[in-house]
């Protein structure tokens, strides 16, 4: 019974030492990815940097013993980031102390609807969601964080998002503003990221943010109206109950319900198809028990909400890791530097984080095989594009809900169609 609800920890006191060494080196090297990484989508989700770091900590190890997946790396994901910074921040003033509270309180209950999910075995019902309604939705909410990041890459002042063409028009007009080193350093940092992606696209992160706090103090950048990360405060992040009242639970429960069917279709679908590879057996109810008390755990360190990444889970299988020991590894890794290393982030740019963010959500954009999918599925390519195009123009939440229903309505049309032929 206790291995049917962790069977993470099944697999670890049944653990084959002849694996370690693969799964220590894909830990590590999954680790240098997600040091930077929960940083960045911090800064996305409006947060202090070191709440990131906090949220690949113990959600990361309570999900390697809840959940099914032995590859899944469970964590900071941009997607969840925005969606989390987008709802709260129409509620509490972003960088005030309600904003934060609001997050954390949003992350325990996402928690609970997963974990309620499971429990209830619902999961069957996610296998009836068309890929394409989240493919038009990512891709769109990838623009969408890309182009706020821009004011921190040229070192302009921007407005709050509201769509993509008068945000572009705004951006334009205020490019004349940009500050000259923060350019250097953004631009640089971007420019770099791309050409090391073809060399190590798994390092290429830790190298540009090594070299740009070298080079910031070096040239004097940090005495040149440059905006630092500053300082990140050191030690184990402290356990804190945030239950939420009647009032408030109200006021987030729309936000939740989007952020836990949004962020486990997003790590059911990454768990599936690794574990295909390895012909591996992911349970959906499982999936969600298990993101479910990660998400609650993030809330307890304060930290933000949390899912599965397609980009780590990708590397720590592609790095030969065979086991769920990887993952503990991971978030080992990331405690030592939450203890010992966090001073050494004082001279990174604001800005080489910018261009972490949008180089590595430019991969979520998935429109290549859109005029393919006019020609085989043209109902499928109507329902990616409004969502896309709903998403982009008019609201985050709306282009969800916009897709979702043109989604049931063409459905239900096939199926009128089936039972009259």
């Amino acid at each position: 019974m206790l291995f049917k609800m962790m069977p993470g920890l099944e697999r670890l006191i049944q653990y084959n030492k002849t694996h370690f060494f693969r799964d220590l080196t894909a830990g590590i090297i999954v680790a240098v990815l997600f040091i930077p990484q929960s940083m960045a989508y911090a800064t996305v989700a409006g947060v202090p940097l070191v709440i990131g770091l906090y949220a690949a900590t113990l959600p990361l190890i309570v999900y390697a013993l809840f959940g099914s997946s032995k590859h899944l790396s469970v964590g900071p994901v941009s997607i969840v980031s925005l969606l989390a910074f987008s709802g709260i921040a129409s509620i509490a003033q972003p960088n005030s102390a309600d904003f934060l509270e609001l997050i954390l309180l949003l992350g325990f209950m996402v928690g609970v609807i997963h974990l309620l999910l499971g429990l209830l075995k619902t999961g069957f019902i996610f296998n009836y969601i068309s890929p394409t309604v989240i493919t038009g939705f990512i891709s769109a909410c990838a623009i969408i964080i890309a182009l706020n990041q821009v004011k921190s890459l040229l070192g302009i002042s921007l407005p709050p998002y509201h769509d993509v063409f008068s945000y572009t028009v705004t951006i334009i007009h205020e490019a004349a503003t940009a500050h000259p080193d923060t350019v250097l350093l953004g631009v640089g940092s971007l420019i770099f990221l791309l050409m090391f992606k073809k060399v190590n696209p798994i390092l290429g992160p830790l190298f540009v943010i090594v070299l740009s706090i070298l080079i910031v103090p070096r040239f004097g950048f940090d005495e040149r109206g440059v905006e630092l990360v500053g300082v990140i405060p050191s030690g184990l992040p402290q356990f804190q109950l945030h239950i939420p009242n009647v009032e408030t639970i109200q006021l987030l429960l729309p936000l939740a319900l989007m952020i836990a069917f949004i962020s486990f279709l997003e790590s059911f679908a990454v768990a599936k198809t690794i574990a295909a590879k390895e012909k591996d057996t992911i349970r959906p109810n499982q999936e969600l028990v298990g993101l479910g008390l990660a998400n609650i755990s993030s809330s307890f360190v304060g930290a933000i909400p949390v899912a599965g990444a397609l980009s780590r889970t990708a590397v720590n299988y592609e790095s030969g890791a065979k086991t769920n020991l990887s993952l503990l590894i991971t978030a080992g890794f990331v405690l030592v530097t939450l203890l010992y290393l966090t001073p050494l982030f004082y001279y990174l740019p604001k800005a080489t984080l910018a261009a972490i963010i949008i180089l590595a959500v430019s991969s979520l954009i998935q429109l290549k095989h859109v005029p393919t999918l006019f020609r085989h599925s043209p109902l499928d390519a109507i329902i990616l594009l409004s969502t896309f195009l709903a998403t982009l123009v008019v609201d985050i939440f709306i282009g969800l809900l916009t897709g979702i229903f043109i989604s049931i309505v063409f459905a239900a049309i096939r199926r009128m169609f089936l039972q009259h032929a």
